[in-house]
């Protein structure tokens, strides 16, 4: 029923189309339980991904014959730093050239963004990890630091003053992201490469928002490794200390990522045209 709304079409329609379909292919692709929820079987879970590329291309078709009758929304999905230090000026800028342009974004952590966009939920993410290489096509678009982050007190500046590296203070209490996050990831493969075993860890704490680890950090809970950028502001105003981790620092890339087998709109196009002019490839 839901479907034959959003189709504009009757219900028996869109039974006799997918029965038509199933005929066609000689297997069942729905089935109904006893309360009348409709489920993917197994050969209509296989198939569903090859129908949406086969739906995006005849969208991508028809776009580039009639580009003016689709509209003009871009679907995106960030996960934290890109959120919030990439995004609001590039989307500004965007929105200069194309003034027509609306969007649709959605925030998580670089796994969430992952399944938005494998779900074709979102169109294009910006994540920092590269988390599924053989389904989606990557951009590396900047360099971002890690750092640990201490409150700024007398204890942390003293250490500070004599050249003290992030990984040595890794026994102090910590506060962490989750584990989906693309910095939690490269700190544990960081911590995998110094032979760290992460079980070692006195972990206070672990929260899904990165500006409630930064207060909490600033008032003396514990320590954490964090994004240079995203606390650029606590850095700037004193609330945080950061220390390098290691003697040749430690960074890890910020991604424009799709999936591999979509089909651009022309207005996608642009918008990853754009940001790769400001950030091209290395």
């Amino acid at each position: 029923t839901a479907a034959a709304q959003a189709l504009y079409l009757t219900q028996s329609t869109v039974s006799a189309h997918i029965q038509t379909l199933e005929r066609a292919l000689e297997t069942q692709l729905f089935t109904r339980d006893v309360r009348k929820k409709i489920c993917l079987t197994e050969a209509g879970r296989i198939l569903y991904p090859q129908v949406q590329e086969i739906l995006e291309r005849c969208q991508a078709l028809h776009a580039a014959v009639h580009p003016d009758d689709l509209p003009a929304v871009l679907s995106l999905a960030a996960s934290t730093v890109p959120c919030k230090c990439l995004l609001p000026a590039l989307m500004a800028d965007f929105l200069k050239r194309r003034p027509e342009c609306r969007y649709l974004l959605k925030k998580g952590d670089s796994a969430q963004v992952h399944r938005w966009l494998l779900a074709q939920e979102a169109r294009i993410g910006f994540v920092g990890a590269k988390l599924e290489p053989a389904r989606c096509r990557y951009y590396p678009l900047l360099r971002d630091k890690l750092v640990l982050l201490t409150a700024n007190d007398e204890h942390f500046r003293s250490l500070q003053h004599a050249g003290v590296l992030g990984r040595e203070l890794l026994t102090e209490p910590m506060v962490v992201r989750e584990e989906g996050s693309g910095t939690r990831q490269r700190f544990d493969a960081y911590l995998e490469r110094i032979g760290f075993d992460p079980q070692a860890l006195r972990i206070v704490a672990r929260i899904e928002q990165p500006d409630a680890i930064l207060s909490i950090v600033a008032s003396g809970v514990g320590v954490t490794v964090c994004s240079e950028l995203a606390a650029r502001e606590q850095l700037s105003s004193g609330r945080l200390l950061a220390f390098e981790l290691d003697a040749g620092s430690l960074y890890r890339e910020l991604y424009l990522a799709t999936e591999q087998h979509a089909a651009l709109t022309p207005l996608e196009k642009s918008f990853l045209a754009l940001i790769l002019q400001q950030y091209p490839p290395a």
